[in-house]
């Protein structure tokens, strides 16, 4: 018997917070979700940091932070922060970690889940159900995360929280775990396909199919799943298609115990670079940094701005991130206007 099981994928690679600004109405993307998945990438979904295209006029209608801190007068961003104060949290420290004897659940798993527990600090906002739900997050990540990289793809998972003591905001907490394992699954067949029969992937189904880490008959592993969607994602955003979003899908078979990946690929528009512009530069610092960036008519290669910023970061103003580039895309010339807005704050007068 095979089951059709979707893969938890609530945000997907290619998944970007978008507003295009060639004339057309504003859009917020979310790049054609797949159902709600039930476990894959909820909370720590693609260790990848992407710079998100956000399409900033050139005038840039709000500072960068950085630059807000120059004016001699807060902002309106800034007194509506100040006027919507941070809600209260605490620090929950787990000191002791216990499993039910009876559930089965290897020794490597339990010393991994105990490791990852005792080694963080959770800091839940300090509402009336925050233990429930801080034991709700704990079995769905580090507890069945742990066993579904162990091939138990079926794992059911409990975790009970109760306070030791408290001081202040920090509080010291004992957890009890309990779950199901169930049977261990194997991988099957691995299949890289496109979500539209009529044009065929750009790249070759064998050479995506061979990044993602998984081998046929080895015991099957979120995990080498979720990193495989990543590689996906980043040789498609080389090749400047930065909208690509991976699909995935499992098929189960019961009898075999095997579990069939099938990731369908929504490849959309490749996009090239209309522009590169920098703030706060002089000439042949300009000059210097454009040439390690994709000049205008290549395709847009996002990756490289992330290089270029860890490359030139001894040159770089001291608290430059990654918001203080901006990518604008003209979707009708399926074009991006890059800015770097490198600005500082200039010296005070005496």
């Amino acid at each position: 018997m095979v089951l059709h099981r979707p893969i938890e994928c609530t945000a997907s690679i290619g998944h970007y917070q978008t507003v295009h600004c060639d004339g057309q109405s504003s859009l917020l993307k979310t790049a054609k979700q797949g159902p709600i998945f039930w476990w894959m990438f909820v909370r720590r979904l693609l260790p990848v940091a992407p710079l998100f295209l956000l399409c900033v006029p050139h005038a840039f209608g709000q500072l960068p932070k950085r630059i807000e801190k120059c004016l001699p007068y807060p902002t309106l961003a800034q007194e509506i922060r100040e006027m919507q104060p941070a809600p209260t949290r605490v620090r929950v420290h787990i000191i002791r970690v216990d499993f039910d004897s009876n559930d089965g659940i290897p020794q490597d798993a339990q010393e991994e889940i105990s490791a990852e527990l005792r080694g963080r600090v959770f800091e839940p906002e300090a509402d009336s159900a925050y233990l429930k739900d801080l034991a709700n997050e704990i079995a769905e990540v580090p507890v069945r995360g742990a066993l579904r990289n162990r091939g138990y793809f079926k794992v059911n998972a409990k975790a009970k929280l109760t306070v030791l003591w408290s001081e202040g905001e920090d509080v010291s907490a004992a957890v009890v775990i309990s779950a199901t394992p169930g049977p261990q699954y194997r991988t099957g067949d691995i299949r890289i396909e496109s979500t539209d029969g009529g044009h065929p992937l750009i790249i070759p189904p064998e050479v995506l199919r061979g990044l993602i880490p998984l081998q046929r008959g080895e015991l099957f592993s979120v995990e080498k799943v979720r990193a495989g969607l990543q590689n996906l994602g980043l040789a498609y955003w080389r090749e400047g298609y930065v909208d690509m979003t991976p699909v995935p899908d499992t098929e189960v078979d019961e009898e075999r115990r095997t579990v069939d990946l099938v990731v369908k690929i929504d490849q959309q528009v490749q996009y090239r670079v209309g522009s590169v512009e920098f703030l706060g530069v002089d000439g042949a610092i300009r000059e210097k940094f454009v040439e390690s960036l994709p000049k205008p008519g290549e395709v847009f290669d996002r990756t490289r701005l992330e290089e270029f910023l860890k490359v030139n970061r001894t040159i770089l103003p001291s608290d430059v991130s990654e918001d203080d580039v901006k990518v604008g895309r003209n979707t009708n010339a399926r074009t991006v206007a890059i800015l770097f807005d490198l600005r500082t704050c200039p010296p005070q007068s005496n």
